[in-house]
């Protein structure tokens, strides 16, 4: 497996295989290299981004995020349980929507502040 590694700015191509002694990472430049081809070639996991409804028509969705890395298997159960959220305003950035989410460990949170839902006066 060839991948480029994300973790510094150097952007070392590496290339990743199973021997028999475990996973061989080769390429890197520095050790947090060589742990993110191993993390990238036995369970790779990601930060999952999304939007949440909510219960106002000016502000129909509300971004969020996960608190930590989530490995890719499970992230399809993650959307499937943001998707499924209807959220009352207002909220702040970094306040939690859902902890533990699909018992991964994470919590989903909100990435942006949204204001209260003005109630319009009928005259």
């Amino acid at each position: 497996m060839n991948i480029v590694c994300i973790v510094c700015p150097n952007g070392c191509r590496l290339t990743v295989r199973k021997a028999a002694r475990g996973t061989v990472v080769t390429g890197n430049q520095c050790a947090r290299g060589a742990g993110y081809g191993i993390q990238e070639a036995t369970d790779p996991k990601r930060v999952v981004t999304a939007v949440a409804r909510t219960s106002s028509s000016d502000w129909p969705c509300v971004p969020v995020k996960t608190s930590g890395p989530v490995s890719r298997d499970r992230i399809k159960r993650v959307l499937k349980a943001v998707y499924g959220l209807r959220i009352d305003l207002p909220v702040t950035r970094g306040d939690m929507c859902i902890k533990n989410v699909e018992k991964t460990g994470v919590s989903v949170v909100f990435t942006r502040t949204l204001p209260p839902v003005e109630r319009k006066r009928e005259e």
